[in-house]
């Protein structure tokens, strides 16, 4: 059965485990208005693969104003895989980041 792992700013710097077909959502504060947005910079594919990137609104707001990006990730296989976020400008590099984010999930062989 596929478990849902949820994940915020809170669970930046940990490890949390997972099962290969389990589902991982990261939830992190974002105002696109502002230029910035959460990039993927780096993800262990053996583990993980992208699974969709949304924004998402506050209730009864539609445009400019701040929300919560939500990017999820299918567990693929087992090991231990690590997800480096960072919160910019697409169009500046790396460097410029006004903020990060980073995770681990140790996923269990399948049963």
């Amino acid at each position: 059965m596929m478990a849902e792992i949820s994940l915020g700013q809170q669970d930046a710097g940990g490890t949390r485990s997972a099962r290969p077909g389990d589902l991982v959502r990261i939830h992190l504060e974002e105002t696109p208005a502002s230029g910035f947005r959460w990039q993927v910079e780096e993800f262990d594919q053996n583990v993980l693969e992208p699974a969709g990137d949304r924004f998402l609104p506050p209730p009864g707001v539609e445009r400019g104003g701040r929300g919560r990006r939500e990017l999820r990730f299918s567990v693929v296989g087992a090991g231990r895989g690590r997800v480096r976020l960072t919160l910019r400008r697409p169009w500046q590099g790396v460097e410029a980041a006004a903020r990060r984010y980073e995770t681990t999930i140790e996923a269990a062989p399948g049963s």
